[in-house]
């Protein structure tokens, strides 16, 4: 009796601070589904959640919520996370033979229903005109089918198989028994099936397929969805590249009996920087020269009296730029033939010397004259900038007027240094720089702006070969901090101002996939930030190093587009292959280090 009078109480009491702690939600486990990095990094730290805290999660490409949304909240209650975060594939719009299906998304969120209708002649599975199928979590809860209707079934050629009769043939109501050969099953998943023929063809249709695709690993940089251990034949998969990369390939293969086809696709680096923009004959000189990147456009117009011809806009895209119009002079295109009786005998000399150029040439050496109508063309020394049309064309014994050649800028860091000022960006180890290019500096550590200067003066544009560099003074030790350094592949939290005073402290973040690793709160001393985190690259798997490599996943969970630094990845060696003898058990179980894995080799077995 005095054991129960003691026990009772003492379970209430723990229980009593479990619940005055309030926290009941752990770190949720989300298929297909991820939220913030930082949270995994430091999930002791955040998890459990306490009551009524909200989070925020993220579906994959190619997954929404059951709202149809890529991103979802949820709320933690004493029963947990409610509504249970879940991630559903979307379905894409199925082909269709022989109908019309009754709207035209091309895509449909989980539960959503798509009704088809077949056309004169031929009917749905079920024998009707019309049927309604609905996207469920494993895909269309029925195939789109329209089969014309018949009094009799003929078979069909059939690979992989044999039937056990000569007929071809069939009335309605009888039977066609075939088998399949080893290695193969019948439309029913069976080694032997008997279809009946009916008013809209055979019961089951007679075809022997392989047991099932084998799954894709992940595109480098993007990834593949859904993600499976297997596929049957028809089963689709599309692909998804990350922002920056673009894809080169078909966005969409299928299971077929010989296996995937198209091959899978690969996600390359988009360039996103554009040389000058190009510049044709006779068009309006370009006056707004600066650094195009991706998505830039720009507009060219004619000179009098010449027409453009094509697209007005040119556009920067992958690192390159569309084809340019051409300007042409209409008058003369419609009298060439009228023309020809103004010419005259007159030469031109040679071509005038335009600085930092050279005459480019593939015929044969440079004349001292030229007939009218003749063409020489112009190429700049690297990193000079061209001004004017690239050609002269010779004139009744005159040149027109030739191009001018830009001189480059170069970043002189000693003399930028005397300034006490350095180069923001570095990533592209770029010294020289084109006519017209913009060169964005920062202040020095422990260096500002004076307050006669503003700073927009930090961005300098190369004029000629000659850049005007700003002047930076020294800072106060007690003065306030200005805004926060930026880092790779983060930013800071919130709102950002241009001034913050002594003690101040801002928090970075970095972005999806990445770790962060330092403080993620920098604060402002004597007129400095503190040093701000590094936010580290996740891994992404290369299907090219593991097939060169011989290699497959240990794990079908390791299946996925990224790694985040300081995660494990575990292969194997493929069939009738083994490991190096250099090599050790360990050497399999791979860590992510700054967004590198170091693959091990496999080498195949003799004999």
């Amino acid at each position: 009796m005095g054991y129960k009078n003691w026990i009772f109480p003492f379970i209430l009491a723990t229980l009593g601070d479990v619940l005055a702690e309030g926290r009941f939600c752990d770190l949720p486990r989300i298929e297909n589904g991820r939220i913030a990095p930082y949270y995994y990094s430091f999930e002791s730290y955040y998890f459990p959640m306490k009551k009524d805290q909200k989070l925020s999660y993220s579906c994959l490409a190619g997954y929404t919520t059951e709202s149809g949304r890529q991103d979802g909240k949820i709320n933690c209650t004493m029963r947990g996370w409610t509504p249970a975060p879940k991630c559903y594939k979307k379905c894409s719009k199925p082909t269709l033979d022989n109908g019309v299906f009754s709207d035209m998304k091309m895509s449909y969120k989980i539960w959503e229903s798509l009704r088809y209708s077949c056309n004169s002649g031929y009917q749905t599975p079920g024998g009707g005109r019309d049927k309604t199928i609905q996207c469920l979590q494993n895909g269309w809860s029925a195939q789109t089918q329209c089969i014309e209707t018949s009094e009799t079934c003929s078979a069909p050629e059939l690979l992989h198989g044999h039937y056990h009769t000569a007929q071809r043939v069939f009335n309605l109501n009888e039977k066609l028994k075939y088998e399949c050969d080893d290695g193969y099953h019948t439309t029913g998943g069976n080694t032997m099936e008997e279809p009946q023929c009916h008013p809209q063809g055979w019961s089951l249709i007679p075809k022997c397929t392989k047991l099932g695709c084998s799954s894709l690993s992940p595109v480098e940089y993007g990834g593949v969805y859904p993600r499976k251990e297997s596929y049957e034949e028809g089963n689709m998969v599309q692909f998804y590249c990350l922002e920056g990369y673009s894809l080169k390939g078909s966005e969409l293969i299928q299971c077929y009996y010989f296996g995937w086809y198209p091959e899978p696709p690969v996600c390359e680096e988009r360039r996103n920087k554009c040389p000058p923009p190009p510049q044709p004959p006779n068009t309006k000189l370009l006056t707004n020269l600066r650094t195009y990147r991706h998505g830039d456009t720009l507009r060219l117009e004619c000179e009098h009296p010449f027409q453009i011809a094509g697209d007005e806009e040119i556009r920067c895209e992958n690192g390159r730029w569309t084809s340019p119009p051409k300007c042409i002079d209409m008058g003369r295109a419609a009298n060439t033939d009228s023309h020809h009786s103004f010419e005259t005998d007159e030469r031109c000399s040679s071509p005038p010397a335009v600085k930092n150029s050279f005459i480019f040439n593939n015929i044969g050496p440079l004349l001292t004259s030229y007939t009218t109508g003749s063409v020489v063309e112009y190429r700049c020394q690297p990193f000079h900038l061209m001004k004017g049309p690239n050609t002269i064309h010779c004139v009744q014994g005159n040149w027109t007027t030739p191009p001018i050649c830009l001189e480059p800028c170069l970043v002189d860091e000693e003399n930028a240094g005397n300034y006490n000022i350095e180069m923001k960006w570095h990533l592209e180890e770029e010294l020289y720089f084109l006519h017209g290019n913009i060169i964005e500096f920062v202040c020095k550590p422990g260096y500002i702006l004076p307050p006669s200067i503003r700073e927009s003066q930090l961005l300098v544009q190369c004029n000629h070969g000659e850049l005007t560099y700003p002047m930076c003074i020294l800072k106060d030790p007690n003065a306030n901090c200005g805004s926060p350094p930026s880092i790779k592949n983060g930013g800071v939290v919130g709102s950002l101002t241009t001034d913050y005073a002594q003690g101040s402290s801002i928090e970075y973040s970095c972005h999806e996939y990445h770790f962060l690793q330092g403080s993620r709160k920098v604060s402002c001393s004597m007129g400095q930030w503190t040093t701000p985190p590094i936010c580290i690259e996740p891994c992404t798997l290369s299907a090219e190093e593991m097939a060169n490599n011989n290699l497959d996943l240990r794990w079908s969970f390791d299946n996925r587009p990224y790694f985040l630094h300081g995660e494990f990845v575990e292969f194997r060696c493929k069939a009738y292959h083994f490991s190096s003898p250099s090599s050790s058990p360990s050497d399999f179980r791979v860590r992510c280090q700054n967004g590198q894995l170091l693959y091990p080799l496999c080498i195949r077995r003799r004999g």
